[in-house]
């Protein structure tokens, strides 16, 4: 009979610890469950906030782009202002010294003959 009881309160324990890590094991499942949980939401929180990012960056690039294309064109309009200012300017010039020669001739020559004898002399040394 002792060996009876001895063997029924083994089975005891044996069953009671099976229960319990069968506790354990279903409280293991359940943290797992909510650690997946946890992950899945800061995956997507993470992503919502990638995209966030990509959103503003490229609103940023379009910004950028845009102003780029703006201050292009009025590069553009201020170098073609600037070209149509030179070239009055060379017409007006142009203008003037036909009308100086015109009025002046001798002098006009002696000042080319005189800007020639200087390059000459500089071309000397």
């Amino acid at each position: 009979m002792a060996s009876g009881m001895f063997s029924r309160g083994k089975d005891r324990t044996v069953s009671e610890a099976a229960e319990t890590m069968e506790d354990q094991i279903a409280d293991l499942r359940d943290q797992i469950a909510t650690l997946a949980k946890l992950v899945a939401q800061e995956a997507s929180d993470g992503a919502d906030e990638a995209r966030s990012r990509f959103s503003l960056f490229r609103k940023n690039a379009r910004k950028a782009r845009d102003d780029a294309a703006e201050n292009l064109d009025d590069l553009i309009a201020n170098g073609e202002d600037i070209l149509a200012e030179l070239t009055a300017r060379y017409r007006d010039t142009g203008r003037e010294v036909r009308r100086t020669v015109r009025e002046h001739p001798v002098a006009t020559l002696g000042a080319a003959a005189l800007a020639g004898f200087v390059i000459a002399a500089i071309l000397r040394r």
